[in-house]
Protein backbone atom coordinates (compact mmCIF):
# COMPACT_ATOMS: atom_id res chain seq x y z
CA UNK A 1 0.00 0.00 0.00
CA UNK A 2 1.39 3.83 -0.63
CA UNK A 3 2.31 5.10 2.24
CA UNK A 4 0.56 8.38 1.31
CA UNK A 5 -3.08 6.03 1.33
CA UNK A 6 -1.53 5.18 4.67
CA UNK A 7 -1.15 8.18 6.24
CA UNK A 8 -4.49 9.42 4.58
CA UNK A 9 -3.21 12.43 2.46
CA UNK A 10 -4.15 10.99 -1.27
CA UNK A 11 -7.71 11.48 0.19
CA UNK A 12 -7.11 14.78 1.71
CA UNK A 13 -5.99 16.04 -1.52
CA UNK A 14 -8.16 14.30 -3.89
CA UNK A 15 -10.98 16.74 -1.45
CA UNK A 16 -9.23 19.41 -1.34
CA UNK A 17 -8.38 19.39 -5.16
CA UNK A 18 -11.75 18.83 -5.59
CA UNK A 19 -13.42 21.65 -3.60
CA UNK A 20 -10.93 24.14 -5.04
CA UNK A 21 -11.76 23.19 -8.66
CA UNK A 22 -15.56 23.53 -7.80
CA UNK A 23 -14.72 27.15 -5.98
CA UNK A 24 -12.57 28.57 -8.60
CA UNK A 25 -15.18 27.85 -10.88
CA UNK A 26 -18.12 30.08 -8.61
CA UNK A 27 -15.31 33.30 -9.46
CA UNK A 28 -15.01 35.49 -12.66
CA UNK A 29 -11.95 36.85 -13.54
CA UNK A 30 -13.59 40.66 -12.87
CA UNK A 31 -13.77 39.82 -9.14
CA UNK A 32 -9.65 39.62 -8.32
CA UNK A 33 -8.03 41.89 -9.53
CA UNK A 34 -5.00 43.60 -8.44
CA UNK A 35 -4.85 46.63 -6.13
CA UNK A 36 -1.82 49.36 -5.29
CA UNK A 37 -1.94 49.17 -1.18
CA UNK A 38 0.67 51.64 -0.49
CA UNK A 39 2.95 54.57 -2.60
CA UNK A 40 6.56 54.33 -1.06
CA UNK A 41 8.86 57.15 -3.32
CA UNK A 42 11.03 55.71 -5.64
CA UNK A 43 13.69 58.41 -5.87
CA UNK A 44 15.31 61.51 -4.05
CA UNK A 45 12.96 63.99 -6.10
CA UNK A 46 9.48 62.19 -5.00
CA UNK A 47 10.81 61.67 -1.66
CA UNK A 48 9.50 65.13 0.17
CA UNK A 49 11.23 67.16 2.71
CA UNK A 50 14.78 66.33 4.46
CA UNK A 51 16.46 68.65 1.95
CA UNK A 52 20.16 68.44 4.33
CA UNK A 53 20.02 64.49 4.42
CA UNK A 54 18.91 64.30 0.53
CA UNK A 55 21.57 66.11 -0.56
CA UNK A 56 24.24 64.57 1.69
CA UNK A 57 22.77 61.24 -0.60
CA UNK A 58 23.29 62.81 -3.34
CA UNK A 59 26.69 63.47 -3.07
CA UNK A 60 27.57 60.06 -1.74
CA UNK A 61 26.27 58.18 -4.68
CA UNK A 62 28.12 60.09 -6.95
CA UNK A 63 30.93 59.02 -4.79
CA UNK A 64 30.11 54.98 -5.17
CA UNK A 65 29.17 55.84 -8.84
CA UNK A 66 32.67 57.81 -9.56
CA UNK A 67 35.41 56.91 -6.75
CA UNK A 68 34.74 54.15 -4.11
CA UNK A 69 31.63 52.44 -2.08
CA UNK A 70 30.46 54.48 0.94
CA UNK A 71 28.21 53.07 3.35
CA UNK A 72 25.38 54.85 5.20
CA UNK A 73 23.65 54.77 8.99
CA UNK A 74 20.05 56.82 8.57
CA UNK A 75 19.43 57.88 11.70
CA UNK A 76 15.49 59.67 12.36
CA UNK A 77 12.58 58.51 14.83
CA UNK A 78 9.76 55.97 14.03
CA UNK A 79 8.07 56.31 10.90
CA UNK A 80 10.20 59.25 9.20
CA UNK A 81 11.41 57.23 6.29
CA UNK A 82 14.50 55.66 6.79
CA UNK A 83 13.50 52.35 5.28
CA UNK A 84 12.68 54.27 1.83
CA UNK A 85 15.83 56.01 1.86
CA UNK A 86 17.63 52.82 2.25
CA UNK A 87 15.68 51.75 -0.57
CA UNK A 88 15.90 55.23 -2.90
CA UNK A 89 19.49 54.67 -2.37
CA UNK A 90 19.01 51.06 -4.04
CA UNK A 91 17.11 52.40 -7.02
CA UNK A 92 19.25 55.52 -7.62
CA UNK A 93 21.92 52.80 -7.63
CA UNK A 94 20.48 50.07 -9.79
CA UNK A 95 21.86 47.94 -6.80
CA UNK A 96 19.88 44.74 -5.40
CA UNK A 97 18.99 45.20 -2.21
CA UNK A 98 18.59 42.58 0.96
CA UNK A 99 16.74 43.49 4.15
CA UNK A 100 17.28 41.81 7.77
CA UNK A 101 16.36 43.50 10.94
CA UNK A 102 18.89 43.61 13.29
CA UNK A 103 17.76 41.78 16.25
CA UNK A 104 17.26 38.80 13.81
CA UNK A 105 20.12 39.09 11.92
CA UNK A 106 22.89 36.51 11.79
CA UNK A 107 26.21 35.64 10.75
CA UNK A 108 24.91 32.91 9.16
CA UNK A 109 23.02 35.96 7.29
CA UNK A 110 25.69 37.73 6.70
CA UNK A 111 27.64 35.05 4.99
CA UNK A 112 24.70 34.31 3.08
CA UNK A 113 24.70 38.00 1.70
CA UNK A 114 28.35 37.81 1.09
CA UNK A 115 28.27 34.83 -1.04
CA UNK A 116 25.29 36.19 -3.27
CA UNK A 117 27.11 39.37 -3.83
CA UNK A 118 29.79 37.73 -4.57
CA UNK A 119 28.05 35.06 -7.38
CA UNK A 120 26.47 37.60 -8.90
CA UNK A 121 28.22 39.00 -11.77
CA UNK A 122 25.15 41.29 -12.91
CA UNK A 123 24.35 43.26 -9.87
CA UNK A 124 26.18 44.76 -6.99
CA UNK A 125 24.24 44.52 -3.83
CA UNK A 126 23.24 46.51 -0.91
CA UNK A 127 22.74 45.13 2.70
CA UNK A 128 20.08 46.74 4.71
CA UNK A 129 19.60 45.86 8.48
CA UNK A 130 17.36 48.08 10.17
CA UNK A 131 17.39 48.84 13.84
CA UNK A 132 21.20 48.41 13.61
CA UNK A 133 21.21 49.61 17.15
CA UNK A 134 20.21 45.97 18.18
CA UNK A 135 22.79 43.88 16.17
CA UNK A 136 24.71 41.83 18.15
CA UNK A 137 27.88 43.16 19.37
CA UNK A 138 30.04 39.83 18.37
CA UNK A 139 28.85 40.53 15.20
CA UNK A 140 29.21 43.92 14.40
CA UNK A 141 32.61 44.13 15.85
CA UNK A 142 33.19 40.96 12.96
CA UNK A 143 31.50 43.49 10.56
CA UNK A 144 34.26 46.07 10.94
CA UNK A 145 36.73 45.06 8.69
CA UNK A 146 34.31 43.85 6.15
CA UNK A 147 32.84 47.82 6.23
CA UNK A 148 36.50 48.94 6.32
CA UNK A 149 38.33 46.87 3.41
CA UNK A 150 35.60 44.73 2.61
CA UNK A 151 37.60 41.64 4.14
CA UNK A 152 36.45 38.76 5.48
CA UNK A 153 37.86 38.42 8.80
CA UNK A 154 37.98 34.39 9.04
CA UNK A 155 40.98 33.84 6.33
CA UNK A 156 41.99 37.70 6.12
CA UNK A 157 39.44 36.82 2.68
CA UNK A 158 38.67 39.89 0.48
CA UNK A 159 35.38 39.70 -0.48
CA UNK A 160 33.57 41.52 -3.48
CA UNK A 161 32.60 45.14 -2.37
CA UNK A 162 29.07 46.15 -1.35
CA UNK A 163 27.03 48.96 0.04
CA UNK A 164 25.92 48.78 4.00
CA UNK A 165 22.99 51.09 5.10
CA UNK A 166 21.75 50.57 9.03
CA UNK A 167 18.80 52.07 10.34
CA UNK A 168 18.11 53.31 13.64
CA UNK A 169 15.87 54.58 16.07
CA UNK A 170 18.35 55.55 18.73
CA UNK A 171 21.71 56.49 17.25
CA UNK A 172 23.03 56.98 21.13
CA UNK A 173 22.60 53.43 21.78
CA UNK A 174 24.36 52.19 18.45
CA UNK A 175 27.14 55.12 19.43
CA UNK A 176 27.66 53.26 23.05
CA UNK A 177 27.51 49.95 21.23
CA UNK A 178 28.69 50.25 18.17
CA UNK A 179 30.97 53.00 17.86
CA UNK A 180 33.63 51.86 15.02
CA UNK A 181 30.18 50.96 12.92
CA UNK A 182 29.35 54.60 12.91
CA UNK A 183 33.19 55.60 11.84
CA UNK A 184 32.94 53.62 8.54
CA UNK A 185 29.69 55.02 7.53
CA UNK A 186 28.35 58.37 6.44
CA UNK A 187 25.86 59.42 8.84
CA UNK A 188 22.39 60.53 7.64
CA UNK A 189 20.49 62.29 9.94
CA UNK A 190 17.03 63.04 9.70
CA UNK A 191 15.40 65.69 10.88
CA UNK A 192 11.22 66.96 11.72
CA UNK A 193 9.26 67.71 8.81
CA UNK A 194 7.19 70.64 8.61
CA UNK A 195 3.40 70.55 8.47
CA UNK A 196 3.76 71.68 4.94
CA UNK A 197 5.74 68.85 4.26
CA UNK A 198 3.71 66.66 5.53
CA UNK A 199 0.87 67.99 4.05
CA UNK A 200 2.58 67.58 0.37
CA UNK A 201 3.33 64.12 1.48
CA UNK A 202 -0.12 63.38 1.75
CA UNK A 203 -1.49 65.07 -1.35
CA UNK A 204 1.27 62.96 -3.40
CA UNK A 205 -0.04 59.57 -1.57
CA UNK A 206 -3.72 60.82 -2.56
CA UNK A 207 -2.56 61.69 -6.08
CA UNK A 208 -1.11 58.26 -6.69
CA UNK A 209 -3.47 55.78 -4.96
CA UNK A 210 -7.05 57.48 -4.57
CA UNK A 211 -7.41 60.91 -6.43
CA UNK A 212 -10.28 61.72 -4.33
CA UNK A 213 -10.92 65.43 -3.75
CA UNK A 214 -10.00 66.10 -0.11
CA UNK A 215 -10.62 69.73 1.37
CA UNK A 216 -7.53 71.54 2.47
CA UNK A 217 -8.74 71.90 5.93
CA UNK A 218 -8.98 68.11 6.02
CA UNK A 219 -5.33 68.22 4.85
CA UNK A 220 -4.22 70.94 7.30
CA UNK A 221 -6.11 68.80 10.31
CA UNK A 222 -3.85 65.85 9.49
CA UNK A 223 -0.31 67.64 8.49
CA UNK A 224 -0.68 68.98 12.48
CA UNK A 225 -2.15 66.04 14.32
CA UNK A 226 0.41 63.36 13.37
CA UNK A 227 3.15 64.38 15.25
CA UNK A 228 4.39 65.29 12.28
CA UNK A 229 5.41 61.74 11.26
CA UNK A 230 4.60 60.72 7.26
CA UNK A 231 3.59 56.82 8.72
CA UNK A 232 0.99 57.99 10.93
CA UNK A 233 -0.42 61.07 8.73
CA UNK A 234 -0.67 58.29 5.92
CA UNK A 235 -2.11 55.62 8.12
CA UNK A 236 -5.02 58.69 9.04
CA UNK A 237 -5.65 59.85 5.89
CA UNK A 238 -6.21 55.61 5.23
CA UNK A 239 -8.88 55.94 7.91
CA UNK A 240 -10.20 59.24 7.13
CA UNK A 241 -11.33 58.13 3.58
CA UNK A 242 -12.74 54.75 4.79
CA UNK A 243 -14.76 56.53 7.53
CA UNK A 244 -14.96 59.97 6.24
CA UNK A 245 -15.11 61.83 9.55
CA UNK A 246 -12.58 63.81 10.71
CA UNK A 247 -13.91 63.77 14.29
CA UNK A 248 -13.76 60.22 14.53
CA UNK A 249 -10.80 59.19 13.27
CA UNK A 250 -9.31 61.57 15.86
CA UNK A 251 -10.86 60.42 18.47
CA UNK A 252 -10.53 56.70 17.73
CA UNK A 253 -6.14 57.59 17.98
CA UNK A 254 -7.11 59.62 21.09
CA UNK A 255 -5.92 62.71 20.04
CA UNK A 256 -7.36 65.72 21.65
CA UNK A 257 -5.44 68.83 19.78
CA UNK A 258 -1.86 69.80 17.83
CA UNK A 259 -1.08 65.60 17.88
CA UNK A 260 -1.68 65.73 21.64
CA UNK A 261 -3.24 62.60 22.97
CA UNK A 262 -5.34 61.89 26.43
CA UNK A 263 -1.66 59.97 27.43
CA UNK A 264 0.18 63.20 26.58
CA UNK A 265 -2.31 65.09 28.50
CA UNK A 266 -2.04 62.82 31.65
CA UNK A 267 2.03 63.06 31.85
CA UNK A 268 1.38 66.82 31.39
CA UNK A 269 -1.50 67.36 34.21
CA UNK A 270 0.71 65.38 36.47
CA UNK A 271 3.92 67.75 35.81
CA UNK A 272 1.45 70.52 36.73
CA UNK A 273 0.14 69.16 39.93
CA UNK A 274 3.04 67.72 41.40
CA UNK A 275 4.96 71.04 40.16
CA UNK A 276 8.18 69.96 40.68
CA UNK A 277 10.76 67.57 38.38
CA UNK A 278 9.07 63.88 38.36
CA UNK A 279 11.41 61.21 37.79
CA UNK A 280 10.71 59.08 33.80
CA UNK A 281 9.93 56.09 35.56
CA UNK A 282 6.89 57.38 37.38
CA UNK A 283 5.53 59.13 33.97
CA UNK A 284 6.13 55.57 32.41
CA UNK A 285 4.27 54.29 34.96
CA UNK A 286 1.50 56.52 34.64
CA UNK A 287 1.22 56.08 30.80
CA UNK A 288 1.41 52.46 31.58
CA UNK A 289 4.19 51.81 29.68
CA UNK A 290 8.25 50.90 29.79
CA UNK A 291 10.78 53.68 30.64
CA UNK A 292 12.32 52.84 26.91
CA UNK A 293 8.74 52.71 25.07
CA UNK A 294 7.66 56.26 27.11
CA UNK A 295 10.84 57.51 26.49
CA UNK A 296 10.52 56.97 22.32
CA UNK A 297 7.16 56.95 21.71
CA UNK A 298 5.79 59.49 23.32
CA UNK A 299 8.31 62.02 26.10
CA UNK A 300 10.35 62.96 22.23
CA UNK A 301 7.40 64.58 21.11
CA UNK A 302 6.36 66.52 24.37
CA UNK A 303 9.81 67.50 24.68
CA UNK A 304 10.51 68.27 21.01
CA UNK A 305 7.57 70.35 20.92
CA UNK A 306 8.13 72.31 24.13
CA UNK A 307 5.55 71.04 26.35
CA UNK A 308 8.00 69.26 28.50
CA UNK A 309 11.53 69.75 29.64
CA UNK A 310 14.26 67.78 30.96
CA UNK A 311 16.49 68.96 34.34
CA UNK A 312 19.22 66.93 36.12
CA UNK A 313 16.59 66.06 38.63
CA UNK A 314 13.85 65.31 36.42
CA UNK A 315 10.87 66.07 34.10
CA UNK A 316 8.98 69.49 34.46
CA UNK A 317 6.30 71.12 32.36
CA UNK A 318 6.48 74.00 30.04
CA UNK A 319 4.93 77.33 30.11
CA UNK A 320 4.04 75.69 26.88
CA UNK A 321 2.57 72.83 28.19
CA UNK A 322 0.40 74.99 31.07
CA UNK A 323 -0.93 77.05 28.38
CA UNK A 324 -2.06 74.25 25.90
CA UNK A 325 -4.06 72.42 29.48
CA UNK A 326 -5.74 76.16 29.57
CA UNK A 327 -6.80 75.77 26.28
CA UNK A 328 -7.82 72.11 26.06
CA UNK A 329 -9.39 72.68 29.50
CA UNK A 330 -11.13 69.43 31.12
CA UNK A 331 -11.10 66.35 28.62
Amino acid sequence: MDIMDILGITQVMEMFNKTFINKKEEYHSEQIKPKTYSFRPQNLEQYIGQERAKELININLQKIREIKPVHFIISGSKGTGKSTLAYIIANELDFEISTYVAGSFTQENLIQFLVKNQDDNTKNHILFVDEIHGLDKSLGEFMYPLLEDFLLPVGNMKVKPFIFIGATTDKNILQKRLAPMIDRCQSVNLEHYSAENIKTILKQYNDQLYQLNILEEDYNTLSINCRYTPRLALSLLDDFIIVKDMNKVLSAHRIIKNSLTTDDLLVLRHLEEINKPVGVEVLAIITQQTKQDFQTLQESFLISEGYESRTGRGRIITEKGRNILKEIGNV
